[in-house]
């Protein structure tokens, strides 16, 4: 009876997920409307005192815009505080702490104090940027409210972002949480690491197309464009500036903490959601490296071909935007692939990361595998075309779709290959490492989903072949048999016929060397004795037991140490 009077009184009732979820959500969305009133109130604020906005209709809106700001900020901040209050008073609670509630509160206002840092730290260092680069200061955006403005909520969530990275880290489960709360950090770092790479990336990229700009500009292509006071590369490169600033800084903030969690806590390393974070680092690079390669082949081969129009300037301008993200793509793809290499090799992999590694894998080998497949027809489409054409003699303009072709075949072709080998190269092991990898479910999407499609286009398009033959041998001539697109048809089963076989092969190969696997033995087990069993029975049986784990975890070893 005492027991349960305690579990009735005590903080760590069963309602106590209801109590969580009213004080986190109140707690967050007046700390969030707060934030806003602020924002609105500091603005406000500043404009009166700095933009000199004494006008009467001037007066009359700001003192509107003060009133809403002030009101929402006068309401919103109590009520923050006394539930943020209640929330901490049970912190000495280990289910408190530990809560999944409470972690996710702490990240999201992590997260929406990050957000509103960074904005404002954005437009700071921007208008700064284009100062220093020639823009007179009276002429600078919002130039001096807005500056005053930015500085002021920078450093206020700035302060803010430190205070509740404390909270964790004082909370004692920082990189060692249970489950659901680990899931929850990883995923914030995650999004706050992969935000800080694309604009890290993107501002570089957009950096190195101003500096190419500026050198096609000096061939007499350029407009001379001027832009809220600056000229346009002034104000882009500004822009591009702040982007890799702001950034680098998120990338390495979250990169440093990430080792610093790891190097507490190994098994960080092996974590799925960090391996996910790395895959989807390794997949941007790749994108972004690529794409505007394919772009920047296909305009190389219509300038072979002949086909390129306009002056050496307008073509160069052309090519900007591809030659601009290629060694910035290039750098990123390199870089997190050795790093995810490197963690690999250090730390292993876990079920939940062997699962992310697959989806990687097979879905590069499936984009490899579409690029490389439209490549291949359009290829063999601008072949047919120029040679049924040419023979009667009426010519054909076949360049644009083969060097489409081309870039495409040119770029998928590699990275299928290399992924698709990769992943053979793990299913034909004939061990439990290939038997897992055979057995898993992306490798089953991937190879029957592909050997689907082959198969439905040589279905269709086969049958309209011989749907045209079939009208030709009943004396029917309307059918069109000896046709381009009877040459096409034809070509797209041949593309299709090919990638089918390649992959009903491995489908085949998968089952037979499932049955030549051998199977890992039984372990045999004594039976368990009954209720009645006396002393020396039950020992007998856990003796018993225990020699079967050991014989057991033998084995497993031995496979181990062969991996």
């Amino acid at each position: 009876m005492t027991a349960t009077y305690e579990q009735a009184t005590r903080p760590n009732e069963r309602l106590a997920p209801v109590r969580r979820t009213y004080v986190y959500l109140v707690a967050f969305i007046s700390l969030g409307v707060a934030l806003a009133g602020m924002g609105s109130l500091v603005d406000a604020l500043a404009r009166l005192w700095l933009d000199q906005g004494g006008e009467t209709v001037g007066v009359y809106i700001y003192n509107r815009s003060l009133a809403a700001s002030a009101g929402l900020l006068l309401v919103a901040t109590p009520i923050f505080l006394v539930h943020w209050g209640l929330a901490q008073a049970r912190r000495a609670e280990v289910e408190e702490r530990s809560s999944l509630l409470r972690k996710l509160f702490l990240y999201a206002a992590s997260a929406l104090s990050l957000a509103w840092m960074v904005a404002a730290a954005y437009g700071l260092i921007y208008n700064i940027a284009a100062v220093a680069l020639g823009q007179p200061l009276a002429e600078a955006d919002l130039w001096p409210s807005g500056w005053l403005a930015a500085l002021i909520m920078g450093v206020t969530n700035g302060a803010l972002v430190a205070y509740w990275y404390a909270i964790l880290r004082g909370d004692g489960d920082f990189g060692a949480e249970t489950t659901a709360g680990r899931i929850v950090r990883q995923l914030f770092m995650l999004l706050a690491g992969l935000t800080g790479l694309v604009l890290m990336l993107w501002g570089a990229a957009s950096g190195l197309q101003v500096l190419l700009r500026v050198l096609v500009d000096a061939l007499g292509a350029g407009s001379g464009e001027v832009i809220t006071g600056l000229r346009w590369w002034q104000s882009s490169l500004a822009s591009a500036f702040t982007q890799v600033l702001v950034g680098a800084w998120l990338a390495y903030t979250n990169r440093a903490q990430w080792h610093e969690i790891i190097g507490e806590h190994p098994q960080e390393g092996r974590a799925a959601i960090r391996r996910l974070y790395l895959y989807a680092a390794v997949v941007i690079g790749a994108i972004a490296t690529l794409t505007p390669a394919a772009l920047l082949l296909r305009e190389l081969l219509l300038m072979v071909f002949g086909d390129s129009i306009g002056t050496l300037a307008a073509l160069l301008d052309k090519l900007i935007m591809p030659i601009s993200f290629v060694p910035v793509g290039l750098a990123v793809w390199l870089w997190h692939w050795r790093v995810l290499s490197r963690e690999a090799d250090a730390f292993g992999e876990s079920e939940q990361g062997a699962t992310v590694r697959r989806v990687y894998y097979y879905l590069m080998a499936a984009v490899g595998l579409a690029l490389m497949w439209v490549g291949l027809v359009e290829l063999l489409h601008a072949l047919l075309d120029t040679l049924l054409t040419g023979m009667d003699g009426t010519g054909g303009i076949w360049h644009e779709p083969l060097a489409n072709g081309l870039s495409l075949l040119a770029v998928g072709a590699p990275i299928w290959a290399l992924h698709w080998r990769s992943v053979q190269h793990v299913a034909g092991q004939p061990n439990a490492a290939g038997s897992a990898e055979r057995d898993a479910l992306m490798r089953k999407i991937y190879l029957y989903g592909v050997a689907l499609i082959g198969a439905l286009i040589i279905l269709f398009q086969l049958a309209q072949v011989i749907y045209r033959l079939l009208l030709v041998l009943m004396g029917d001539n309307t059918g069109s048999l000896f046709s381009t697109e009877t040459a096409h048809q034809l070509a797209d089963c041949l593309v299709a016929g090919a990638i089918w076989t390649v992959h009903l092969l491995a489908i085949r190969n998968d089952a037979r060397l499932e049955r030549a696997t051998p199977k890992p033995p039984a372990v045999p087990t004594a039976p368990a004795p009954d209720v009645n069993a006396t002393p020396e029975e039950r020992r007998a049986y856990l003796e018993q037991r225990r020699g079967d784990l050991e014989q057991e975890l033998e084995r497993i070893k031995a496979e181990l140490a062969s991996l």
